[in-house]
């Protein structure tokens, strides 16, 4: 019989995939954002749900070196239904790589506009959004998210 609410947890990242060291010198910064792509991926895989039916949240562990981060599913009766462990990620899919890319260069352009390094006008547009863009699932999103190919503004890659 179901428990009334389930909660597994499914790792920071894909299986397969390096991810932050709790105790390195970056980990407070690379874990969130490797958790928050792990959290989008999963949605791709098992899709968008009612948070009370199957939703995929960060969480903080304690460990000798400080907190380390994972994903959590979290899920009903109902939720789970739709989840399958043998359906997470052994790698990060082409969006997921993108996002990354999209991240890392967003939090260097944030820095180097804190420390007055550079304008916003020369910031491009791609890294003034906020939020991270909706890559597409296909090779070309890494490059997107380099900016070296421009964002499609309609369903161009989606007959691909």
């Amino acid at each position: 019989m179901f428990q009334k609410f389930l909660e597994i947890e499914v790792g920071p990242a894909p299986w397969e995939e390096e991810c932050a060291q709790v105790g390195s010198d970056d980990y407070a910064k690379r874990s969130p954002m490797e958790c928050a792509v792990y959290i989008r991926q999963l949605g791709r895989i098992f899709g968008v749900h009612a948070p009370e039916v199957l939703s995929f949240v960060r969480r903080s562990f304690p460990h000798d070196f400080g907190r380390y981060h994972e994903v959590v599913a979290c899920m009903n009766a109902a939720g789970h239904a739709l989840f399958d462990e043998s359906r997470l990620p052994a790698q990060w899919d082409h969006a997921a790589r993108a996002e990354l890319a999209w991240l890392c260069l967003s939090d260097r352009y944030r820095r180097l506009l804190r420390d007055g390094d550079c304008e916003l006008l020369d910031v491009p547009a791609l890294y003034r959004l906020g939020t991270i863009p909706d890559f597409p699932d296909h090779p070309v999103a890494h490059w997107l998210a380099l900016g070296l190919v421009p964002m499609p503004t309609g369903p161009a890659l989606a007959f691909h």
